[in-house]
């Protein structure tokens, strides 16, 4: 599981400067009472609770700041009291967090409420984080604002009044090694461009970041990811964007360079050699994909001009991330995707989420970006695909309308069947996209309501004598 660590009282406004516990700690053990008592006067003006026994101690654990057996401080935490002043102890703190306890998240969490322009709060800070895979938040939690405060205090991130946190490039880089514009840019690549550049970092770290042939770190991509990659089109699709973004150079062809997709040298950019590559490295077993996950905190509005426009890949690609956003408004998790719109050209596409809501349950979703009327035949087909996914909910989503053949022939499966649908047609998708999730979930409520009455029909138990 990731989790972040924990925080009880041990703010920065409780607080202050994080070598002042440190230094405690440091000072008076193997006595672990004198310790406690000294935090108690420190922090808590000798209130004699449990805060200064239980909740410091507890802290300092989590981040692995200090050890019982026997009481001392880790190596980490001596370097945190090294500090010579307290924005910098702090910022050897963040550090240690991104380095050892998902500290990252936060600021990926951050940096997708900045795109989208949501507020920053406690809950939505939560929320951000559940779904990019930090688990344990309890509701009454302030550990993930806590970790914020603490990055605050190290510079990474500069509080202008009432508006959301905003990240400093320079101090970001300086710390972490990478600037949160960086890790963006990094994160936004196909997949097969991420692992192509962690394999360029490593063989170029043994060589001292030379030049070296583009066969050696293919070869190595085909022979460890092969089908993460088309080998014909690795030139093309890897190492050219690549290098048009910045991440390797190509250096000007030679009489013996020869002309093969493999052939030539490369040389790892310093943008490349400069970040810590071990915080970026590719997810092989992520659900949602590279490219997309990068783009899913596009405003709405931007994902409906995309659904709008008069090109195809615009289009599909608004319907992957109309998808997404729907499912993570619902409160679902993506699970699988069955179809891409690359892999429909561009018209269509299919994924699986699940919830836990009280019960578990299996969404199948379908979208469709199309002029004419959903037709029975699309949704026949999900019924099909339903039974084999043991899927418990068939959710078809289209810019346009449902045939009326469509939705009566929804209706008799849901009458007949322990499946129940949720169409949602173009005006509710044009709708949600102005005016927000709160107009997805009216009408994913209604639907269920309406869904209940249907199946009132349904037996729940078998007649007598039967």
């Amino acid at each position: 599981m990731r989790r972040l660590p924990s925080f009880n009282d041990f703010s920065p406004g409780i607080i202050g400067d994080v070598r002042r516990p440190l230094e405690i700690l440091d000072r008076l053990p193997p006595d672990m009472t004198a310790v406690v008592a000294e935090w108690d006067r420190a922090f808590f003006a000798s209130a004699g609770n449990k805060r200064a026994g239980t909740n410091i101690p507890a802290t300092l654990s989590s981040l692995g700041l200090m050890t019982r057996t026997p009481l001392a401080l880790t190596d980490a935490g001596k370097a945190i009291l090294a500090a010579p002043d307290s924005v910098e102890a702090a910022r050897r703190l963040a550090r240690h967090v991104v380095d050892t306890r998902n500290g990252m998240a936060i600021i990926d969490a951050v940096r997708s409420l900045n795109l989208r322009g949501d507020k920053l709060s406690k809950d939505s800070l939560k929320r951000e984080l559940e779904v990019i895979g930090i688990e344990g938040l309890s509701n009454a939690t302030t550990d993930h604002t806590t970790l914020l405060n603490w990055m605050i205090e190290a510079g990474l991130f500069n509080r202008d009044g009432l508006s959301n946190p905003q990240p400093d490039e320079g101090v970001m880089k300086e710390v972490l090694g990478i600037s949160a514009s960086e890790r963006s840019s990094f994160a936004e690549l196909p997949l097969s461009q991420q692992i192509f550049l962690q394999v360029l970092r490593r063989v170029a770290e043994a060589n001292g970041g030379a030049e070296i042939p583009a066969k050696q770190v293919i070869d190595e991509c085909l022979r460890q990811h092969r089908a993460r990659f088309d080998e014909d089109q690795i030139r093309a699709k890897v190492v050219r964007p690549l290098a048009d973004a910045g991440w390797l150079e190509i250096p000007a062809p030679t009489l013996s360079s020869g002309r093969g997709g493999k052939s030539g040298p490369i040389i790892p950019s310093a943008k490349l050699m400069g970040i810590p590559i071990e915080s970026v490295l590719p997810d092989f077993n992520q659900i949602v994909p590279a490219d997309l996950r990068a783009k899913i905190d596009l405003p709405p509005a931007e994902v409906r001009r995309l659904l709008e426009s008069n090109q195809t890949y615009d289009r599909g690609l608004g319907l992957e991330l109309l998808a997404l956003k729907m499912i993570l408004d619902i409160g679902l998790e993506p699970r699988a995707f069955r179809l891409r719109s690359r892999d429909t050209a561009y018209a269509e596409v299919d994924l699986t989420a699940e919830g836990k809501n009280l019960l578990f349950s299996r969404w199948n979703f379908q979208c469709k970006c199309v002029s004419g009327r959903v037709s029975l035949g699309d949704v026949a087909k999900e019924v099909g695909l339903a039974i084999y996914s043991k899927a418990h909910v068939v959710a078809v989503i289209t810019t346009s309308d449902f045939s009326s053949e469509a939705v009566s022939y929804a209706r008799e499966i849901t009458n007949a069947t322990h499946l129940q649908f949720l169409l949602i047609n173009g005006a509710v998708v044009r709708n949600y996209l102005d005016k927000g999730a709160g107009v997805l979930l009216d009408h994913v409520a209604a639907n269920a309501a309406s869904v209940m009455a249907q199946k009132r029909s349904q037996p729940i138990a078998p007649e007598e004598g039967s």
